[in-house]
């Protein structure tokens, strides 16, 4: 289990602070960040409207305000897009950029390469017992 803790480990140091991709150091920013753009690409087209987040994360999670920073952060940096409802024109969708998009697809495949070791850790693990 410690080598596994240890790639996770140091994937989040590098995401966090060493990487030079500004999309992937906005998204592991803070937990907040993370919070927001899973739930966004979590959400049919990958988009979502501040409402819709600020409904499905709790505002003693992370405050409306500070969903309304992020969201303004990611659209500066291109992370997301902002784009008007056409039926109503004052919703705006936030949705994740082709960018944003792969660098979570990306992660999430190195976290699934990392994981894969988890089940031969716990056959060792149960043999020796």
């Amino acid at each position: 289990m410690e080598k596994i803790f240890s790639e996770l480990y140091k994937d989040l140091r590098s995401a966090a602070y060493i990487d030079a991709d500004p999309i992937k150091n906005f998204l592991f920013h803070s937990k907040h960040n993370i919070l927001i753009l899973f739930y966004i690409a979590s959400q049919q087209n990958q988009k979502s409207t501040l409402e819709e987040i600020c409904y499905n994360i709790s505002s003693k999670i992370i405050s409306r305000s500070t969903v309304q920073n992020i969201l303004k952060e990611g659209v500066q940096i291109k992370c997301l897009e902002k784009e008007t409802n056409v039926n109503d024109k004052r919703e705006k969708y936030y949705k994740l950029t082709s960018s944003a998009t792969n660098v979570l697809e990306e992660w999430a495949k190195g976290q699934k390469k990392v994981f894969s070791n988890l089940h031969e850790i716990v056959i060792k693990k149960w043999k020796f017992r």
